[in-house]
C-alpha cells in the first residue's frame, strides 16, 4: 500500500468494490450483514452509498464495546478476556454472530485499534503488548465457511478506519466470488 495513498482513492476503491458485490448478490438473491467496532458504522454506510443497497444489505451491528459484543452479537466473554478484543478469534465470533443474529447470507466483521495512540501532550496511551498501532482483524463468513486476516495500517484515525472499510469490503466480494463459482450457497 502506497504511504501516499489518498483517501479519495480509498472511497473510490471502496465504491467500485461494492457495487460489483451488490450485482452478485443481487443476483443471487442473497444478503450481506457487517459487524463493526472500529469502523463504527462505516461499512455500513459504504454500502447503504450504493443505489438499490436494499436488495443485498440487511442490516449492521456496530459493537465498539466490548459489552456490546457480548450482548449484541453473542460473542463470549471469556474470548474477549482471553484474546483482547481485538484479535482474530473475536473478529470471527463477531462475523459468525452477525451472520446468524442477521439471518443474512453473508456477514463482514472489523475489530481493531484506529488511534490515536498519544495524547495531546504526545504521552503514549496504555497498549496491550500484544497489540500494535493499527492492528486490525478483518472477517467474513457464510454457511459454508469463514476467514479471518491480520492487518496492520499506517496513518490517522480515519486512514486506519477507511483502510480497514477497504479490506472488509475486498475479503467479503472475495467470499462471496467463492461461495458462487463453487455453489457453496446457503
Amino acid at each position: 500500500m502506497d504511504k501516499n495513498e489518498s483517501i479519495a482513492a480509498i472511497e473510490e476503491e471502496i465504491r467500485r468494490t461494492n457495487t460489483e458485490l451488490a450485482r452478485m448478490l443481487t443476483s443471487q438473491g442473497q444478503f450481506v450483514t457487517a459487524a463493526e467496532s472500529l469502523t463504527g458504522g462505516m461499512i455500513c454506510s459504504s454500502f447503504v452509498d450504493i443505489p438499490g443497497s436494499s436488495d443485498w444489505f440487511s442490516d449492521g451491528f456496530v459493537t465498539y464495546s466490548n459489552e456490546a459484543k457480548i450482548m449484541r452479537l453473542g460473542v463470549p466473554y471469556m474470548l474477549i478476556s482471553k484474546h483482547t478484543a481485538v484479535s482474530s478469534e473475536v473478529a470471527m465470533a463477531m462475523a459468525q454472530g452477525a451472520l446468524h443474529r442477521s439471518g443474512a447470507d453473508y456477514a463482514v466483521a472489523v475489530t481493531g485499534l484506529a488511534g490515536p495512540f498519544e495524547d495531546e501532550n504526545g504521552v503514549p496511551y496504555p497498549m496491550d503488548p500484544r497489540h500494535e498501532r493499527g492492528l486490525v482483524f478483518v472477517a467474513a463468513a457464510y454457511a459454508g465457511g469463514a476467514c479471518v486476516r491480520r492487518c496492520v495500517f499506517s496513518g490517522n484515525r480515519t486512514e486506519v478506519r477507511k483502510k480497514t472499510n477497504r479490506q472488509a469490503v475486498i475479503m467479503l466480494k472475495k467470499l462471496v466470488q467463492s461461495a458462487q463459482q463453487y455453489g457453496i450457497i446457503k
